[in-house]
Formats: C-alpha cells, structure tokens, sequence
C-alpha cells in the first residue's frame, strides 16, 4: 500500500513554548498519572492540523518505489487492499436449513482506495495528475483540524434523583478528547426567515477544496465454504447444496464506486469517561427502566458526522450535476483471465479491473449528518468479562436529561435553541446543526451546554438528517422534505438500452430511471446495542 500525505502542523503559542520548556531543561521529570480532578481543570487547547498538498491512493508494492508520474498514469496497480474476514461460525439454523441449500458468510476486499479533490468526472476514480488530484488545503489556519482536550459542563448522571449544582460542580464535569474537522463554513448569505440566497459571501477561498473531495474503491465480496482451510483451492467454490463444491458457481459480487463533490466539515469525534448514576436494587432492578450498570464509568463515545454534497434545494437536473455517488457493477473486461472469477487482484497481485463509465446507480447531492451520542446520551464500550458491547445508552426518565434531547416541533428552531425553551434538542442538517455565536460558520460541533464568551448557552443538535436530490426546506421549523414534482431528482439507475442488453453503456446510449429524492429527517434513536457472542 503506498500513500501520499503532506500537512502542516500549527501548534498553540503554550503548546509549543511548553514543548520548547520541556527540551531545554532538564532531563530529570518523569511521567506522572493524571487524575479526573486534574482533567477537570483543562483549558481546553489542543493541537491544530492542517493538511495541505494531500492525496491518497492504495497501490500494490510490486512495481516498487514508483515515482507520482507512474502513480497517475497506472490504475492497474491500485491493488493495495483491506481484508474484512468473517469469525466465528454459522447459526445452527443457517446450518440446517430445511431445503438444503448451503450458506456461507462473505470475504470482503476493499482495494484501490483512492481519497483526493474532485475532478468533476463521474467515470474516473483520481484525476490523472497531481496538480488536479491534490486536496491544496484541508481547512484554513483559522479553521483546521482539531486534536484537543476539554470539558463539558453541567451534565447531570443517569441518577433521576441527582441534580446538578451548575456549571462549577465537580460532579457534573465531564473531560473529554476530541477530534474535529474543521467546521462547516457558511459561505452564502442567507434571508433568516426564508432561507433565501442574498448576497453571495466570501469563502475562504484556500479551504475551497475541501467542499469538493472524491472518494473511490474497489471492492470484491466473495462466498467462502466455512469447512475450508484459508489456502484451500476450494475456499470460494460453495456448492449449491450443502457439503459440495463447485468450480463453476460465480460467488463473488465486484463493486465499484466513485463519489465526487462530498466534505466532511463540520464532523466531531469525542471520547470521555462516562458518569454513574445507575443503582440496582435488592432485587438487580436498576433505579431507572431500563438502564444499565454497564452504563457507569465507561468508557463513552459520541460523534457528529456531516457529509454534504452542497445545497439541494435548487436540484432538478441530472444533466449537469456532478455532485453524485456512483455505485456500478459491470466489469469491462476479465483483467487476469487466469484467476477467474474466485480470485481478487488485490490477493493475485494481477492488474486492477476496468469498469463501464457509465453504467450503475446515481446518487445524487447526498447530504448525511448523522449524530451519534453525546454526553447525555453516550455510545457505551463495555464487558460482561468475556463479549464486548457496543451500546447507545438508552434515554432515561430524567428530565435534565431528556429536555436536551427531545424536539419540540411546534415551535421554531429560534425557540427551541433559547435558554428560555422546555425541549432544546434539534436536528441536524446541510444548513443548521445546533447553535453557535461563532460568526462564518454553519452550525455547531461544540459539547452540549457549554457557553460563548457572552455567556449564551449553545445546544448541540441531536437528531439526524439524510437527504438525496431535490428537496424543500422550512428554515423556520429547520424541517427538510423531499420535492416531489416531476422535475425531482436523486437516485437513478443508468443501464445498457433496452432494444439490446448486452450492449455496453456509452454516453450515447444510456437508458436512464428516475427514481426521484428522498429525504428522512429528524431521526433520533432511542437506544442501539450490538453484542459479540462466543468469545
């Protein structure tokens, strides 16, 4: 695998005068444990990235150290690869289906991953030079990427009859560690009251190329017999019945896909030591329905992810918009005859496969801004002693709790982001996500309850928003539904011409179905838990 990556690293005036301390004096200190107290106290500063001059490409190693000229006019050894291999074995019911059919557990390569600027072409996987493919800056010094410690202020535990004594109480601190990409800029002036574009702002224009990145693999899935040894010959020849094999049964599923004109600013990853307040009874009955112990001192988790592939209000054509995720699935040609349809190039070291550009499924301006936990509500890490468990905490009967959470859609978003408003939770979404007094910038990825420097409370959002193609927004309520006129577009499948099947996509040729947008908006889940089992 070989990747390019360039950055820059800013570090804070006290970060570095400290690093500067520490390498000038003497070479007498030790390492010393902190404690949560100590933690407590944090200020909040951290490190800044900023990436500059960045592209990455998963190549195979046999061509050596090749220089960035061959890098861009080779796709063929874009075989550098990640092995997703399944554990553990079948259900007994999978196992023993009454038909007698055979079921296996799939083996999933994913190579070629490639993550550069877009060059607006829905048929290429990188641009073919360096000069187009690289992302200039991956943020601004004003806005970069954040590695940083802090705390997070009055939230209350899991306990319903505990209350927090305000912002300076010990017991309701919260340190935390976190990663954010920089924030999503505003770069368009928009009426408050109906969402109308005014004057165009003024973008950053070195962080520009952030808002237009392409994402592109390829991936092999493959049926594999589970009675078979790793190096068996046989491994992916699952016959239809179970206990056979056959040579001749095409088990495998090829992908390709390519994403153009997508960002991820605006996106949080926070990691922090749970609260308690979960108390069993005599009886094992927990102080609150449904909560668990697992959920005390734990090791916590909450993430904002915001992909967004730009405004999709004004959206009503496919013709012209190259903000898509392409999925496709027909191979031009058999690149290593020899290996057959069993094998991957990313295991035989054989040349990457050529697909039709054309053909597949369009999704169109896909904007996802998924929030996952807070610290309210984390995403628990925990252990029975023997499976692990991955467990967003159920909300419990606490109203400290559960007013910063749930939505009050009858009153304006403006209402529900004041300190005065019963339910301050909202969703969020390409336009709004949460509240922030910082000027330039759309929406908020900061800790729920903490404040500006004017002391305004600032709520993070907590319900998510996933839209494609064309929709309608009431930036009052902050509500997203999908357009529904003919005009609609979103997700639509390009096939070969219907007079002829097996005829090859071209660009003249191609038989297109609208299936219109989508949107699902508002979502809020109430509790997820995934269990390992048989460790």
């Amino acid at each position: 695998m070989m990747t390019i990556l360039n950055y820059t690293v800013i570090l804070k005036k006290t970060v570095l005068a400290s690093f500067i301390g520490l390498t000038l004096g003497q070479s007498c200190f030790a390492l010393e444990a902190l404690s949560d107290e100590n933690l407590s106290d944090t200020t909040g500063e951290g490190i800044a990235i900023l990436p500059q001059n960045t592209y990455m490409v998963f190549r195979g190693t046999e061509k050596g150290n090749e220089s960035t000229n061959a890098i861009f006019a080779d796709r063929t050894n874009d075989i550098g690869y990640i092995h997703f291999t399944p554990v553990g074995p079948l259900s007994s019911t999978a196992l023993n289906r009454p038909d007698g059919h055979s079921v296996g557990k799939a083996d999933l390569f994913i190579y070629g991953l490639a993550l550069s600027k877009s060059d607006n072409n829905t048929q290429t996987r990188i641009a073919n030079n360096a000069a187009d493919a690289q992302i200039t800056s991956w943020g601004t010094a004003e806005n970069p990427w954040v590695f940083k410690v802090g705390t997070a202020t009055n939230v209350p535990n899991f306990n319903p009859g505990s209350t927090c004594g305000g912002a300076s109480d010990a017991n309701c601190k919260v340190p935390f560690l976190a990663l954010e990409a920089p924030l999503y800029e505003d770069i368009y002036k928009r009426d408050p009251n109906t969402g109308q574009l005014l004057t165009p702002g003024t973008p950053n224009a070195a962080g520009a190329d952030a808002y237009k990145l392409k994402l592109a693999a390829w991936a092999d899935a493959f049926v594999l017999d589970q009675s078979k040894s790793p190096t068996d010959s046989k491994l992916y020849q699952l016959g239809e019945t179970a206990g056979t094999s056959d040579a001749a049964r095409a088990n495998r599923l090829r992908l390709q896909m390519i994403w153009n004109n997508f960002s991820i600013n605006g996106s949080r990853l926070q990691l922090f030591q749970t609260l308690g307040g979960v108390i069993l009874d005599a009886n094992g009955n927990p102080n609150s329905p449904g909560m668990s112990t697992f959920y005390n001192n734990s090791l916590g988790l909450s993430g904002l992810l915001r992909i967004n592939s730009g405004d999709s209000r004004s959206i009503r054509s496919t013709t012209t918009n190259n903000s898509v995720l392409r999925l496709s699935t027909q191979e031009m040609s058999n690149t290593d005859p020899s290996a057959g349809l069993l094998n991957s190039p990313a295991v035989t070291k054989s040349a990457a496969p050529n697909f039709n550009g054309y053909e597949g499924l369009y999704i169109y301006n896909l904007n996802a801004n998924i929030v996952l936990g807070s610290t309210y509500q984390p995403l628990v890490l925990s252990s029975d002693g023997r499976n692990f468990s991955l467990e967003l905490a159920r909300i419990p009967n606490k109203a400290s709790i559960y007013q910063m959470i749930y939505t009050d859609y009858s009153q304006p978003l403006s209402t529900a982001l004041s300190s005065t408003a019963t339910y301050h939770g909202s969703t969020c979404n390409i336009y709004v996500c949460g509240s922030s007094a910082v000027a330039g910038y759309q929406g908020n990825n900061a800790p729920s309850t903490s404040t500006d420097a004017n002391a305004k409370p600032i709520y993070s959002a907590t319900h998510s928003s996933i839209t494609i193609g064309s929709t309608n927004y009431d930036p009052v309520k902050n509500t997203l539904t999908a357009y529904t006129g003919a005009d609609a577009a979103g997700i639509s499948f390009v096939g070969p011409p219907t007079a002829n099947l097996n005829t090859p996509v071209t660009s003249s040729n191609m038989a297109t179905t609208n299936f219109g947008s989508a949107v699902i908006d508002g979502i809020l889940i109430q509790h997820m838990k995934f269990t390992t089992k048989g460790l």
